[in-house]
């Protein structure tokens, strides 16, 4: 089971032949007893969106398809936004992605990386510090290849 929003119930009673007023009357005693929450659908919704992979902004953008009431998802998105890492999401979903760091070796990889983590909503400067980090197991070129030559 999941949370629906108002819109998404209104669409499916309306759907399934019920009058506009016998609709709105369900939906008002649905908020009323506490099964339906406008705040509580967006909450959820951008918690799952963004398990996949996507930032607080483009899960919002999808709830408001989803006819999430504005004034709600504003103050959700907000709160997302305020705990949201996006360097640390973005560095998390290209490990997953791409757990050998092949795009290092190939440039049509680095390029469909690039477009995937810019369609999940990562802006430019972000996807490029992360795509630029050496995983822990690479050597920088200035750490650990010189001998010190003091000490010989």
């Amino acid at each position: 089971m999941r949370e629906y929003c108002a819109a998404e119930l209104r669409h499916r009673l309306q759907d399934k032949g019920f009058a506009k007023d016998t609709v709105e009357d369900v939906l008002r005693q649905l908020r009323e007893a506490g099964y339906l929450s406008e705040r509580r659908f967006a909450e959820s919704f951008l918690r799952s969106r963004i398990r996949k992979g996507e930032t607080p902004r483009v899960a919002a953008y999808r709830a408001r398809q989803r006819g999430v009431d504005d004034d709600v998802l504003h103050e959700v998105l907000q709160e997302t936004e305020r705990v949201f890492d996006a360097e640390q999401a973005c560095r998390d979903l290209l490990i997953r992605r791409d757990p050998q760091a092949r795009r290092r070796q190939d440039a049509r990889i680095w390029r469909r990386q690039v477009r995937f983590l810019r369609n999940k909503g990562f802006d430019t400067a972000t996807i490029l510090r992360v795509m630029n980090e050496l995983p822990d197991n690479e050597l920088r070129p200035d750490e650990g290849i010189h001998e010190d030559i003091g000490n010989s």
